[in-house]
């Protein structure tokens, strides 16, 4: 039985890699012959394995046949992964001879290498060493014994978390037990992947007129793979393959110097050289692969186009130079084509100088500069402007043209550039996604493509720690954290109500599909690296946006709705606790954090009313130091200064008071004093004079640090 089962885990992962070399390689573009391919697994693993024992030499005197388990934890380093440590707990119930048995509990701890064979199989060995307690199971007295096991495993390996195992084991109990054990199990990982190894994919056959029966001479190209060319990714053959020539020396001497050079003339300005192999002896082939460095023009490309490569092998034989000549067809496709193997990909349509994109977005940001609620983060207000915008535009959801086929039989769907997703003033969701990606990308938002099943949308960063987005925000199931990095998602698609409804929607998507871990975020600026960014604008492009009363309009009413959607029930838990609060004291303490809950939210003149109702019963430390937070705010450094001196008499020492008064004296330029009061809060609280340094300098030297550090706007609201 385990014999058939081992031998239908190897068939299993032998055709799992033949089809996938059948299949053809991802990304754009490639050749027929692709580069490497990545193995990753998760970092830490949990197993269950039931095994098989029997007993050797001597041991068969006294135990025979016997059963196992074992729960095995296994970690592989990131640094090291084909290492791994492990520990396991295991149970053995051996009978003996005299018609009694035995139990063995054990534990122990070991390390391992495993090594893939092929992608989907791999063979390990370990060996541990531990102890266990043994006990005759009719009295269940027993005692401890020290035991060392190595064992070699073949395993089935379904990338990232699981691993189907079968294999054998020696065991030594000193002075007691030796054996050997045969077992299968079954292991899941846990964790982000790691790569573990890289596979070289298979070349691909030559065909029978490249294995003549009769001997040839000179060298020939066996075999040309030149694969479709997509015009956005024109910069991305330069260094990524775009075919593979495989070259057969049928000569008596080896060639050397080989060198291939690929031109084609209607899109390159020059032929593409590219090294070859020092020497290629005789009778020996080789792979070469192809590059292209192609014109910008390759974008004016509206349907697919079958054009002629030229490629030149060039190679020194007894001393002498040698070229020979191939000619190949291959097809430039539509430049608006792409094939969804690698979600990356819409990165490439993504263009913060896209010159359409780059007037709407900046007009944009400049009418509503210092309207609405000036409180509401930056970032937060620049996406609602351009959301809002665009939807006044008259963006609407429509179709694409049918999918087609390239020449390796996958699907080529159809993206929109950003000039003309505005020229045609509507699009499907990638072709939204690239035209938000643009415009946040225009006034210095950082975006991310989100992708689940059948749809792609977008997310931009908040420019927030995690730290501050779980303190600032309500709702924050509705934002993703990744990396330390904040992005709020929205569904670009959804025309209706507003940027608070995008964000809503956005965020359950992303919910409902990353616990089916289905749902993938992918930062533009990472996907650049692979596939740069290009711009294409139409020359007839004549966008004109909405008036700047209505953008100014739907933009304050969304900042509205989101304030209040932010405020929601923190507001009316905060004016019940005033209403319930007996003592002065209480009362004070309510009443200041609804008020700083409003200041938070620009919603000064409400703010200021609670913090002087305090402050006419109790001359409320807190509330000084916020109602000089408000004047300060409003760059009334005078007021700011006259309350921030009142909280000074009551707390001298206080590190936030500290902070207020040496920012307002520095404000008002009152260096002297702000030095005195700044170097005190050194003392006091280093972290926090840490955050506001910009106090150690003066005029414009201390405006660019406070402006580099993102707290020239901020205050320090006290609780």
């Amino acid at each position: 039985m385990k014999k058939a089962i081992l031998a239908g885990i190897i068939w299993w992962a032998a055709t799992s890699v033949m089809a996938q070399a059948a299949v053809g390689p991802a990304g754009p573009a490639q050749p027929a012959a692709p580069g490497p391919t990545v193995l990753s697994f998760a970092p830490f693993w949990i197993g269950l394995t039931p095994t098989l024992t029997l007993p050797l030499g001597d041991s068969t005197n006294y135990f025979t046949l016997g059963g196992a388990g074992a729960i095995i934890g296994e970690y592989r380093p990131s640094f090291f992964p084909l290492a791994f440590a492990r520990a396991e707990i295991g149970y053995a119930y051996t009978p003996i001879l005299a018609r009694q048995a035995v139990s063995f509990t054990s534990l122990s701890v070991g390390a391992g290498m495993s090594y893939n064979i092929i992608r989907n199989l791999g063979v390990k060995a370990y060996a541990d060493g531990g102890v266990n307690y043994g006990f005759f199971n009719t009295t269940f007295q027993g005692y401890v014994n020290p035991f060392v096991k190595a064992g070699a495993d073949v395993y089935a390996s379904f990338p990232p978390g699981l691993i189907i195992t079968a294999g054998a084991s020696f065991l030594y109990q000193v002075g007691l037990y030796t054996g050997i054990g045969v077992s299968i199990g079954a292991s899941y990982g846990i964790g982000a992947p790691i790569a573990v190894q890289k596979f070289e994919a298979p070349k691909p056959k030559l065909p029978e007129k490249a294995q003549p029966l009769v001997q040839k001479t000179g060298v020939e190209f066996s075999l040309v793979s030149v694969s479709d060319v997509y015009p956005v990714f024109y910069k991305f053959y330069d260094d990524h393959p775009i075919g593979s020539a495989y070259i057969h020396n049928w000569e008596k001497s080896a060639i050397q110097n080989v060198k291939l050079t690929f031109l084609v003339k209607e899109y390159m300005d020059d032929a593409k050289e590219v090294d070859g192999p020092d020497r290629i002896d005789a009778g020996k082939d080789a792979s070469i692969d192809l590059y292209a460095l192609f014109k910008k023009d390759v974008l004016n490309n509206t349907e697919d186009t079958k054009v002629s490569a030229a490629i030149t092998l060039s190679y020194v034989q007894n001393g002498k130079p040698v070229t020979s000549k191939s000619v190949q067809t291959l097809t430039i496709l539509k430049r608006n084509a792409l094939t969804w193997d690698d979600d990356r990909k819409a990165a490439a349509f993504v263009s913060p100088n896209d010159p359409t994109a780059v007037k709407f977005a900046k007009n944009v940001a400049s009418i509503v500069n210092g309207k609405g609620n000036t409180s509401v983060l930056q970032n937060i207000r620049l996406a609602t402007a351009i959301h809002d915008a665009l939807t006044l535009y008259g963006l609407t959801y429509t179709s694409d043209p049918v999918a087609t086929l390239n020449s390796d039989n996958k699907t080529v769907d159809y993206i929109q550039f950003p000039a003309q997703t505005l020229d045609y003033r509507g699009g499907k969701c990638s072709d939204f996604s690239a035209l938000y990606s643009s415009m946040f990308e225009a006034v210095g938002l950082e975006t991310a493509f989100i992708t689940i099943p059948g749809h792609i949308y977008m997310a931009f960063a908040l420019g927030l720690s995690a730290e501050d987005a779980r303190a600032s925000f309500l709702h924050r199931d509705d934002l993703i954290i990744k990396d330390n990095k904040v992005w709020m998602p929205i569904e670009i698609t959804l025309r209706e109500g507003g940027f608070v409804k995008a964000w809503q929607l956005g965020a359950k998507e992303w919910r409902e599909n990353l616990v089916k871990d289905q749902a993938k975020l992918y930062p533009v600026h990472d996907a650049w690296k692979v596939y740069a960014p290009v711009g294409f604008a139409s020359a007839a492009s004549d966008v004109k946006l909405p008036s700047d009363a209505k953008i100014v309009k739907a933009f304050s009413d969304d900042l509205v709705a989101y304030v209040q959607g932010e405020m929601g029930d923190q507001e009316r838990q905060l004016k019940a606790a005033v209403a319930s609060a007996s003592g002065q004291a209480a009362k004070s303490k309510a009443q200041n954090s609804l008020a700083v809950l409003h200041s938070r939210f620009g919603l000064y003149d409400s703010a200021m009313q609670e913090f002087q109702q305090i402050l006419a019963k109790d001359e409320y430390l807190p509330a000084l130091v916020n109602v000089g937070n408000i004047y300060f705010m409003q760059a009334e450094y005078d007021k700011a200064l006259e309350f921030y001196n009142r909280a000074s008499k009551k707390a001298p020492n206080n590190a936030t008071v500290l902070l207020c008064v040496a920012r307002a004296n520095h404000a008002l330029e009152n260096y002297s004093i702000a030095k005195s009061a700044y170097a005190k809060l050194q003392q006091v609280n280093a972290d926090l004079a840490a955050q506001f340094s910009y106090l150690d300098l003066r005029g414009d030297e201390a405006t660019r640090a406070a402006d580099a550090s993102g707290v020239r706007g901020t205050v320090v609201w006290s609780q």
